[in-house]
């Protein structure tokens, strides 16, 4: 920062001697991207993290590596089944206090010899900039010889509240030219609407002491509607990808008591969102939960 006053100071000095200093200044498009880069990495790929896409386990507990930090969500959920076990229902919440999200869903389910159709919705806020609410169709079936293919259609929509956004070289000066501050642009309100398509597949292989899933995810965006106070558009997404690949372990402690854990990673392809600066984090994940049966 000392080294932006610094130089801003040396750039104002040349409009000392006009007789008319502006007031709002601005920096040349070579000049912004030399300065800003230690502000707002203008030039530089930024990453971000997608939850409605990452948090994908009911486990009670799940550790991300996320680059250099580590970041931890308690993810809870109870399931219910009806007498003849046709029917099921399930609720689920999740916190994330390190990245500010606070989640909770609720699904109903439909079993049919082995297959189990699940219609969901999961609300999920930072209780001040992102809201995000997502409908979910999954179809599960269930093969003896073959494992376990699901395929699932998800639509969500999420609002995002006005922000500060990037500086654009634009500062203030004072009558002797010399630097006050910057100037930076206000984002307006905006949401966006996303159609999303995921298939999977696990194999289970059973011993006495532990079941062992190896398991496949592909996700990927197919159709967005993007809505601000100045633009509305509408548009087929380009191809992108994630994959999601590990592998789920059931220990059977007791009879009723099972300690699950989960290993998985996350590869990401998406050329659209890196054109304009920004690169999904690929999260490395494990998961610890238990299930109880009544």
């Amino acid at each position: 920062m000392k080294r932006l006053i610094l130089t801003l100071s040396l750039l104002c000095m040349g409009f000392i001697s006009n007789a008319q200093t502006p007031d709002t200044l601005k920096l040349s498009p070579k000049e912004l991207f030399g300065e800003s880069g230690n502000l707002n990495k203008v030039g530089v790929l930024q990453s971000y993290v997608n939850f409605s896409k990452d948090v994908l386990s009911t486990s009670n507990l799940s550790i991300g590596v996320i680059g250099k930090q580590i970041s931890t969500t308690l993810n809870l959920g109870y399931s219910r089944t009806s007498n003849n076990n046709k029917w099921g229902h399930s609720f689920a919440s999740s916190i994330n206090p390190i990245w500010k999200y606070y989640g909770v869903g609720y699904g109903l389910s439909r079993n049919v010899e082995k297959r189990t159709t699940t219609l969901q919705t999961f609300f999920s806020t930072d209780f001040d900039f992102q809201n995000d609410i997502t409908l979910s169709f999954i179809d599960v079936i269930r093969t003896k010889k073959y494992g376990t293919f699901g395929y699932s259609l998800v639509t969500s929509k999420t609002f995002w509240g006005g922000y500060q956004g990037q500086w654009q070289g634009e500062y203030i000066v004072d009558s002797n030219g010399n630097w006050l501050s910057n100037v930076y642009p206000q984002m307006s309100p905006s949401n966006e609407m996303n159609y999303r398509g995921m298939v999977m597949y696990t194999y289970t292989y059973k011993t006495k002491i532990v079941n062992i899933s190896p398991q496949l995810f592909f996700m990927g965006d197919i159709y967005k509607t993007f809505q601000d106070d100045s633009l509305n558009i509408s548009y087929l997404n380009k191809f992108n990808l994630d994959l999601y690949y590990g592998t789920s372990m059931d220990w059977k402690i007791t009879k009723r008591y099972v300690l699950n854990t989960n290993f998985r990673y996350n590869t990401t392809w998406d050329k659209l969102s890196e054109s304009v600066g920004y690169k999904k984090s690929n999260p490395f994940v494990f998961m610890i939960g238990t299930n109880f049966q009544f």
